[in-house]
């Protein structure tokens, strides 16, 4: 099926985030909509598999939540611990809201009812298309765009591309452009927006176990601090566990992220993940967990970066999610701010669309987010009265699972009562 010869709105990257986008402008009564992504498969292996509170109320106008309640996990609270020693509980019922806990969900799961509640709505993705090119016509109304289709064989251009060659390219006048492409974003590129570091790289080893029945308190996430490095235990869906380990500086490789939708893998380390690792890494790195015994299902070491991209658009072209930043990964909130963002975006553009704001709108959501990011990365954490909080208050701020600036609710909240049955 070839694409529509009229786009109202185009969104580029088919994630959790720009399937949040397009679902947002088809729920506001937008029909004239194009879902493109360059891969020919959905997402494989993602770290990302929580949502926030604060996400899962901005979803609650998309008409998903029920279902992703049905295949998620909820977890209540955040347990800290200084190595053995269980510091500090962190309620998520202090945020208040319709939603006031995390919910586990695998991202997969996220993108299924995504992807039913657009099908319901007419809506699919055109898999195996990448936009090539992208012009602001005059006046400023449209963006003159190229979408090429990537074709399997050798019937087509003689423009290859990984996977295939260019079997057909369209041409399109589009009166709204939102690039949710990843951290490779080629939206991003093509606007020549620069991504700059806003801190160091790092590489987090991550293994999923099945029928690990400790500890029995499923209900909480814990995040341990050992010798200065993070580690995060997740109950997962279906009885199974997730565990992620920070590694040390000398542990992660020196060549850049690959451009894919998938996680920098890193092969070499990756092979050494293996039962005997996760026993050495628990014991070090958790002592309150005694050794595994689930089934290991699989293991992978992943390499983060954080950046920040100077501008979050302009004109009739925004970014939204990994095209725009990328944080830390246990905290899992580059994908939350994203789905945040591109439901606030979808309405701005949205309302522009239909003549009912000016692109003022549009640059002030702009200005808004690259606001709230620069203002995490620059903001200083102040927390009293627990020296060992206040020394770690800025990596602890960073890895929980809440939306910017309320962590140090949460801080300034937490209880120490006594430890859990199943500690």
């Amino acid at each position: 099926m070839a694409l529509k010869g009229t786009i109202d709105a185009l969104v580029v990257g088919a994630g959790p985030v720009g399937l949040a986008a397009a679902l947002a402008l088809v729920k506001d009564g937008h029909e004239r909509i194009e879902i493109i992504d360059q891969a020919d498969r959905r997402t494989g292996l993602s770290y990302a598999l929580a949502l926030h509170p604060r996400t899962l109320g901005a979803l609650d106008r998309l008409g998903v939540v029920a279902p992703l309640l049905e295949r998620g996990h909820r977890i209540d609270r955040v347990a800290l611990y200084d190595g053995a020693t269980r510091r500090m509980e962190l309620s998520l019922g202090v945020l208040g809201g319709a939603h006031p806990y995390v919910l586990v969900i695998p991202q997969g799961d996220l993108e299924d009812v995504l992807l039913a509640a657009l099908g319901a709505a007419g809506v699919e993705v055109r898999w195996r298309h990448r936009l090539s090119r992208i012009a602001p016509r005059e006046g400023g109304a449209a963006v003159a765009c190229t979408i090429d289709r990537i074709d399997s064989d050798s019937s087509g251009y003689a423009v290859s591309h990984a996977g295939g060659v260019v079997g057909k390219s369209f041409e399109r006048d589009i009166s709204m452009v939102l690039g949710a492409d990843g951290h490779a974003s080629l939206v991003r590129r093509q606007l020549g927006i620069e991504q700059r570091e806003s801190g160091s790289a790092g590489t987090v080893a991550v293994f999923e176990l099945e029928g690990e029945l400790f500890p029995s308190e499923r209900g909480e996430v814990r995040l341990t601090l050992t010798d200065g490095l993070r580690s995060v235990w997740w109950p997962l869906p279906n009885g199974r566990t997730r565990l992620g380990f920070e590694l040390p500086p000398e542990a992660g490789p020196t060549a850049e992220r690959g451009k894919s939708r998938l996680p920098s893998i890193v092969p070499w380390l990756a092979s050494s993940l293996d039962e005997s690792r996760l026993r050495e890494l628990v014991a070090e790195r958790l002592p309150w967990h005694p050794t595994p015994f689930g089934r290991l299902m699989w293991s992978v070491a992943v390499r983060f970066e954080r950046s920040l991209a100077t501008s979050f658009g302009r004109g009739r072209v925004w970014l939204v999610g990994d095209a725009a930043h990328l944080a830390f990964p246990f905290g899992v909130r580059s994908m939350n701010e994203g789905i945040v963002e591109a439901l606030d975006l979808a309405t701005r553009a949205g309302r522009v669309l239909a003549d009912e704001e000016t692109g003022e709108s549009l640059e002030a959501y702009g200005r808004e987010r690259l606001g709230r990011w620069e203002g995490a990365t620059m903001r200083a954490p102040e927390v009293g009265g627990d020296p060992w909080l206040a020394a770690h208050a800025g990596r602890i701020l960073e890895a929980l699972p809440v939306a910017i600036g309320e962590g140090e609710r949460l801080l300034a909240a937490g209880s120490r009562p006594a430890p859990p049955a199943g500690r």
